[in-house]
């Protein structure tokens, strides 16, 4: 699901959720973060050539993420930010029918009785290096601030994968049937007669944070990821499989032939990306520390809830999460300009999600 190989790290969505705590002094940080869950698969198969027989779909939609990021930030004294960065991001939902299909094909065999399957795909993943500028947080009334952020990146690999329709297995007449269309585009996809591509595309990412504190209460809404992809010449692949082409052999029985019909194309692709959204609400009680409830918005998906609490043993800064969608347990410690947090889920064996941030503010001259 990822653009890229997955070891380059670090993630934007378990950096905001963590980030909470107390506003950053000047100077220079650098952190390193990677968040990344897949409802279907152990995280340590992904790119497995046996991965497809191993896939553990949950009954409905299932989901897969990661993001990775890695940055070096200046916050200047007004809390204006410049950031230089290197990240990645991959999104896929699938339905259970398409995973469930992928499996039973990748397998071999046949089902032993008549199935149908829903077959629904939705790919998006992008890898690429810039800058990212934000403002000071600006008093719009008592207690109530807004920042915003712009990032422009190049990017080095692109790839979305689109599938939709039916299929289904008959056992009386021992066929396959299918009915599915499919969008396939990426920097690395190939085909006859391939023309040349842009090097590079790029991306404006645009980001904020409204923020309000009232006493014990505070609230917070983020957004992140709102803008547009863009690369000139790169390559797609339309394709609608159909297996109900019916023909006739040569002693006059009807036999069924699948038929792909397919189209190459080099246009200028873009992509416009609804944002990441992430509300948050706070409630500080005397010696209880901070407990706080939010969820994220996922274009595509919905909501995916979680519950923190932050807290203070002297010198040492500490929090916990639960993410019920991931089942994700996730501590984090801070310290002296260190910060350190780790999660995982609680599934026995293969882990199928995971977070991993650290940062640390650097020395200044």
């Amino acid at each position: 699901m990822s653009p890229v190989p997955p070891r380059l790290a670090a993630l934007l969505l378990a950096a905001a959720a963590a980030a909470h705590a107390q506003p950053a002094a000047p100077g220079w940080r650098l952190s390193l973060a990677s968040d990344r869950h897949v409802d279907a698969l152990a995280l340590g198969q992904l790119g497995d050539d046996e991965a497809a027989r191993a896939l553990d779909p949950r009954p409905g939609r299932n989901l897969g993420y990661l993001f990775d990021e890695l940055r070096l930030e200046r916050r200047g004294d007004d809390g204006a930010r410049l950031a230089l960065l290197v990240r990645q991001r991959a999104i896929a939902i699938a339905s259970e029918g398409a995973l469930d299909l992928a499996r039973q094909i990748e397998t071999g065999g046949t089902p032993g009785r008549d199935r149908d399957w829903r077959v629904d795909l939705d790919h998006l993943g992008f890898a690429g290096a810039g800058l990212e500028l934000g403002t000071r947080d600006l008093a719009l009334a008592p207690g109530l601030t807004l920042a915003l952020s712009a990032q422009a990146l190049a990017l080095q690999r692109v790839g979305a994968r689109q599938i939709d329709g039916r299929a289904g297995w008959r056992q009386a007449e021992g066929r396959y049937q299918a009915e599915l269309r499919s969008l396939e585009i990426g920097d690395r996809l190939d085909f006859p007669f391939r023309q040349p591509m842009a090097a590079r595309g790029w991306a404006l990412l645009l980001g904020g944070r409204l923020a309000l504190r009232e006493g014990a209460w505070d609230g917070e809404l983020r957004w992140q990821d709102a803008g547009w992809l863009h690369w000139r010449g790169l390559p797609q692949q339309q394709a609608q499989l159909s297996t109900d082409q019916a023909g006739v052999d040569a002693d006059g029985f009807v036999s069924y032939r699948p038929l792909v019909e397919g189209r190459n194309s080099q246009p200028s692709w873009r992509r416009t990306l609804a944002p990441i959204s992430t509300l948050e609400i706070g409630w500080r009680g005397e010696g209880l520390g901070r407990l706080q409830a939010g969820l994220v918005w996922l274009p595509g998906w919905g909501a995916l809830p979680r519950l923190g609490w932050q807290g203070q043993a002297g010198d040492w800064g500490l929090s916990a999460q639960w993410r019920p969608h991931e089942r994700r347990i996730g501590v984090g410690i801070e310290r002296g300009g260190w910060s350190l947090q780790l999660g995982g889920d609680l599934r026995g064996g293969r882990h199928r999600s995971m977070q991993l941030q650290i940062g640390t503010t650097l020395p200044s001259r």
